[in-house]
This record gives C-alpha cells, structure tokens and sequence, in this order.
C-alpha cells in the first residue's frame, strides 16, 4: 500500500506542477494582453483628443488656473477658493516643459481624458467581464462631455479619473477583504482627489466607508489607517494652500465668502426653485454625457439580467452615484457641465453592462450606433443644433472670437493710452480672459467681486501688467481710451449702473466682443 501511495504522488505531483506552470503562463499572457489593450486606448484616445485641445481660456477659470500657475494665491481667486492646489502645481510641472502656463494645463486634461478611457474599461472589466469593459471604454472614449473637458483647462475631467481610480481600488480591496496596503492606498487616493478638486472628497466618502465595512476584521483599525494617511496627506497641499493664500484668517474668511455666494445655488439656501433647477441642469448635462446611451441606461434598469447573483456591482455603483446625485442636486449645486464628470462614468458604466447583454449583430449594431453617434454630436454638429453641449464647434468658436477680439485690441491701441472695461464676471469672455490674454493692458472690473476680501478703500478688482490687484474705482482708469467688453448675447446696458449712458463703436476685427467710448 506504501508503494502504491508513493507511485501515486509521483505521478500527480509533475501534473500538479505541470497545470500551476500553465496558470501562471495564463495569468500572466492575460496581463499582456491586459496592458496592450489598455496601451491602445489610451493611444486611440490620445489621437482623438490632441487635435480638438484649445488655444485660449474657455472659461473664466481656465484664466484663473493659468494664472495660478504664476502666482498661486486663493486670496487673489488664483485660482477661486477652495484652491485645487495639486492640479496647479500639476500644471505648474507640466509648465516646465510647455512654455505657455494655459497650454500646459490644457495638456493635463488631454492626458487625464485619454487615460480615463483605459481605467474605464479596467473598471468595467473588473465589475462585470471584459465585453463589459471594452463597451466602456467605448463610451468614454467618445462621450461628449468627456470629450470636451478632456480639452479645455478645467479640472473636471482629472477629477473624474481619480474617482475612477478610488472606486476601482475600492472594489479590489473589497475582494481581496481589505488588506492594510488597501487601507494607506485609498487614504492616499482621498487625498489626491481632494488636492485636486476637494468638493469632491465629501460626495467620494460614501463608497469608501461603503467598501471599509465590508472588510475583514480589524475594519475599524484599517479605516483609522484610511483616515490618518488622508489628512496626513492632505495637509501637504493645504499647509502651502493657506501660506500662500495669505495666512489662515484671510484664507477661511475668502472661503465663507465664496459658501456664502454659491448658498442661493443649494436646496438649503435656495429652497425648492434651487433644488429643481440643479436637477434639472443634472438631467440635462448627463443626457448630454450619455446620449443614446441613455436608452442602454434605461434598458438595463428595466431589464436586469447583468446583475450578479451576490448584487456587488450594483451596491459599489449606488454608493458611489447615489451620494454624488445628492450633493449634486440637495446638499450642494450644479451650475456647470463639468460638474456631472465625477459620476457620469459610474452611469456609463450601467450603460455598458447593459449592452454587453445583447448578442451577436444586435450588440455590435447598438454599441455602434451609440458611438457614431457620440462621434457625430462632437466633432461634427454645429453648436446651433445642440446649444446645451459641448462640442467641437463651439471651442473652435470660442477659441475664433476670443483671438479675433484679442488681435483686434492689440493691433489698434496703445496700452499705455487705453484701459479695458469689464462690467462684471461673465464666464466665457470675462476679465480674467482679457486680463491673461491681454496681460500688457490694464483692465478694471466694475462689480465688486463678492468673493474677495479687498483692502479698505478699494474694492474693485483690476489687472495691471497681468498681476491682480485692487483699486478704487473708476478713478483708476484715468483719462486713457476705454474699451468696454461685451459678451455675446449682452448689450452695451450692461455698463449703464457703473458708466450711466455711453456712445460706444465696435472696435474693428472684435467680433462685436470690444467697443471703444466715444461719448459722453
């Protein structure tokens, strides 16, 4: 019996050897094959991306990052409270190698997005299967809203990365049972994402609390760890953000400031009309975001055939929107696009489980479309037809009229004979733009900024050779050529508190952007 028990581990131990060599041979031809596809995302994403990338600020704080890069201090709103002090000095290394401050950033956000696109099919892979993921990163890959941010100066879609990362590490941790690495990794991830865009931080707790309690034993102790490696990180980025924002009494109270202003935006300040205009604005920007994937999104929640026996999937996914809905609707606001970026992959995602329940031409006839289309409201459909979204067409038009006014001014005036006027903080072609394509001239902006905490005697926010400062008023402006900004779909009135009634004639070249007063 002996003998016989000794021949028989001999001749299964070679097998058992033999079929471990062949698993480890898989595990590790799949990682290949893992890395190459997430290689080609990411360079397919890449291509796609770098030639939409725009030239001049979008948006009012696109100026203000760019000019954070310089000089970094919330106090000046370089950028606006609370700070996003990694994603400057992110723009600020990136500036080391692109010469212009703008266009560095710019590059962020081209790199961010086409790497959103790997991570999602990651992501989809790792929660549902790899058709799954590759439908995923499909979806980012050609999603408008993702697009889009993917090309300006803003820190939307960075941030959407990052959530994409916590909540993949989240879901990891969860089945590995939550090792202590698990525990210092999402504390650091909190941290980063709050260095970047800290709004975030609070609506991102929830699905990480979500994950702790599902760990092994000792929860409590590893979420202690989660916590104290955040705070201890986070105090890297925030210890500078105050000394460089003047000090912690001047950087709280331009804080209370900017809570105060935004309040009339949330259910608790706004009451009821607040709470239906965030939603509404969340239903519009998402649709925007999803497109036909809506229909997907819809689909899988009637029919819900992707969900795992266990529902983990479903409950990672709801603690990650579900909070991110509210605070986007009930405890905070949404005035723009970007902010539905931190959770429209988590709905992309529902989408893309869905679709990976179809078969055969039905599938790839769906997930087509859905792109094409996606492809076709981006880079093809004029903003006329679309005038909620974010398309190609209208960064291209942008980027046209805000040079054509820049060239225009610069070509006709002296800028020491000549100050620009703003009448207030217009998003798209507001004083920060001017002040940072224009630094040599000297702007004035004649609304008091209710944000900023100015020096006595001087409330009104100014530009002079591209540095912010305060002054007293008018009086500042002196007897020089004035020029007076006006956006698009604005009027000359717009001036009218500060100036009373003005003649005024378009500057030549300005696209109806720039006038010069000639009277009185």
């Amino acid at each position: 019996m002996a003998g016989a028990r000794s021949i028989l581990r001999g001749t299964l131990l070679p097998v058992r050897i033999s079929g471990l060599a062949e698993f480890g041979r898989r595990r590790t031809r799949d990682r290949r094959l893992a890395l190459a596809a997430a290689a080609a995302l990411f360079g397919v994403a890449l291509a796609l991306r770098v030639p939409f990338r725009t030239a001049l600020a979008y948006h009012w704080d696109g100026a203000e990052f760019a000019l954070a890069v310089r000089e970094f201090n919330v106090a000046l709103s370089q950028p606006h409270a609370p700070g996003y002090f990694l994603y400057v000095m992110l723009g600020r290394w990136v500036h080391t190698v692109v010469a212009d401050p703008h266009a560095a950033l710019v590059w962020v956000s081209v790199v961010a997005g086409s790497l959103l696109v790997p991570v999602m099919y990651g992501l989809g892979a790792a929660l549902f299967d790899r058709r799954t993921g590759w439908v995923a990163a499909l979806l980012a890959l050609t999603s408008p809203q993702l697009w889009f941010h993917s090309e300006v100066a803003l820190t939307y879609v960075v941030d959407a990365l990052l959530v994409c990362l916590t909540v993949w590490w989240c879901w990891q941790s969860w089945a590995r049972g939550g090792r202590w690495m698990d525990a210092v990794g999402l504390g650091a991830l909190l941290a980063v994402t709050g260095g970047v865009r800290p709004q975030t931080v609070p609506a991102l707790l929830p699905v990480v609390l979500f994950t702790a309690w599902h760990w092994d034993r000792p929860r409590f102790a590893k979420l202690l760890v989660t916590g104290a490696t955040a705070v201890v990180l986070a105090l890297a980025w925030l210890w500078p953000t105050v000394q460089w924002s003047g000090g912690w009494e001047l950087y709280r109270e331009v804080v209370r400031r900017h809570t105060a202003f935004n309040v009339p935006a949330t259910f608790a300040g706004g009451g009821w009309g607040a709470l239906g205009w965030n939603i509404f604005l969340v239903v519009l920007f998402t649709a925007n975001g999803l497109m036909l994937a809506t229909g997907l999104l819809i689909g899988g929640v009637l029919y819900r055939d992707w969900i795992s026996p266990d529902r983990r999937q479903v409950q990672l996914l709801g603690w990650w929107l579900v909070p991110m809905l509210a605070f986007g609707t009930v405890f905070g606001f949404t005035k723009q696009p970007g902010y539905v970026l931190s959770y429209l992959p988590a709905l992309l995602l529902l989408a893309a489980a869905a679709a990976g329940q179809l078969r055969g031409l039905v599938f790839t006839g769906v997930v087509g479309v859905v792109c094409l289309v996606n492809v076709t409201a981006f880079a093809v459909w004029d903003d006329g037809l679309l005038t909620t979204a974010r398309t190609a067409a209208k960064l291209r038009d942008h980027d046209a009229r805000l040079a054509g006014a820049v060239a225009a001014v610069r070509a006709r005036f002296d800028p020491a004979e000549t100050v620009v006027l703003h009448a207030g903080e217009y998003l798209d072609y507001g004083r920060v733009q001017f002040q940072w394509h224009l630094s040599e001239f000297f702007h004035l902006q004649l609304a008091p900024d209710p944000t900023l905490v100015t020096p006595p005697g001087r409330p009104l926010v100014a530009a002079q050779d591209g540095r912010t400062v305060f002054v007293t008023g008018l009086a500042a402006a002196g007897h020089r050529r004035r020029l007076l900004v006006v956006p698009p779909r604005r009027t000359l009135d717009i001036f009218q508190p500060y100036l009373g009634p003005v003649t005024a004639r378009p500057v030549a070249g300005s696209g109806g952007l720039v006038f010069e007063v000639t009277g009185p």
